[in-house]
C-alpha cells in the first residue's frame, strides 16, 4: 500500500527514479530485479512491460538478451533513451515503444517473447485493463516461456487484509492528492490469470510478504 502511494509521487522525478525506489522498498526493488533477470538467458527476447527509465531492461540485454521496454510515460522513456545512449555496446539489442500495457497485444501482433516482464506497474492498471495486460502476456509468449512479475499483492490472510484496508484509506486522501490516480496493491491476480491461461510455477516473497516476484507458464507446458 505505501510503496504504491510514495511510488506515484517519485515517479514525477524519473531520473531519481530507481535510487528511490530502492531506498522506499529497503533495497527489495533492486532484489527483486536481480531475481527476475535470474531468469534472463543470452539469445531470449523479452517484453518489459512498464520499463521506466529502461534499469531491468538495460540489465537483461547486458546478459544477451534482446529485449523490446514498453511504457505509456514519455518522461520515463526520455530517460530510458538517456540511459540507453550512455551505453552504445546494448543499443543493437534494445528497442523502447511508447503504449499503454493494455495495448501491448494489438500492437505486437505476432510477435512472441521467450520473456515477459513487469515490475511494479499492474496495480496502476484498472482491473479490465490489468486482465487484458495478463491475457496479453499470455497470448505473446513464445512456447516454454515464462512471464515474470514482481508486484504488491493484496493479501490473502484476514488481519493482513483488514490492515491493508485501514491503510487503504488513511492513503487514500493524499494518494489521491499527490497523484490524483486511485491506485492499490494487485486484487485478483490469480483470477486474471488463470483466465489467460496461466500457472504460477513459482513466487518469492519480499519486504516481508508485501512484495513477490512471481514467475508464470502457459497452463500445461
Amino acid at each position: 500500500m505505501i510503496v504504491y502511494a510514495l511510488m506515484k509521487y517519485i515517479e514525477k522525478i524519473p531520473v531519481r527514479y530507481d535510487r528511490m525506489m530502492n531506498l522506499l522498498t529497503l533495497g527489495c526493488h533492486a532484489r527483486a530485479h536481480e531475481m527476475m533477470r535470474s531468469e534472463i538467458e543470452p539469445g531470449m527476447s523479452v517484453l518489459d512491460i512498464g520499463c521506466g527509465t529502461g534499469r531491468f531492461a538495460l540489465a537483461a540485454a547486458a546478459k544477451g538478451a534482446r529485449v523490446l521496454g514498453v511504457d505509456s510515460s514519455p518522461e520515463m522513456l526520455r530517460v530510458f533513451r538517456e540511459n540507453l545512449l550512455a551505453r552504445p555496446d546494448l543499443q543493437a539489442r534494445v528497442e523502447i515503444l511508447e503504449c499503454g500495457a493494455g495495448s501491448i497485444g494489438h500492437l505486437l501482433g505476432e510477435r512472441r517473447f521467450d520473456r515477459i516482464t513487469a515490475s511494479l506497474m499492474l496495480g496502476e492498471l484498472p482491473d479490465l485493463v490489468r486482465a487484458r495486460t495478463i491475457a496479453s502476456a499470455a497470448t505473446l509468449l513464445a512456447p516454454g516461456g515464462k512471464v515474470v512479475v514482481c508486484d504488491e499483492f493484496w493479501p490473502k490472510s484476514r488481519w493482513m487484509s483488514a490492515l491493508y484496508h485501514l491503510l487503504f484509506w488513511i492513503f487514500f486522501v493524499p494518494n489521491f492528492i499527490l497523484t490524483r490516480t486511485l491506485i492499490q496493491p494487485v486484487r485478483g491476480f490469480e483470477r486474471d490469470v488463470d483466465l489467460a491461461g496461466l500457472s504460477v510455477v513459482a513466487r518469492r516473497e519480499l519486504l516481508l510478504g508485501a512484495m513477490a516476484v512471481v514467475c508464470l507458464v502457459r497452463s500445461g507446458e
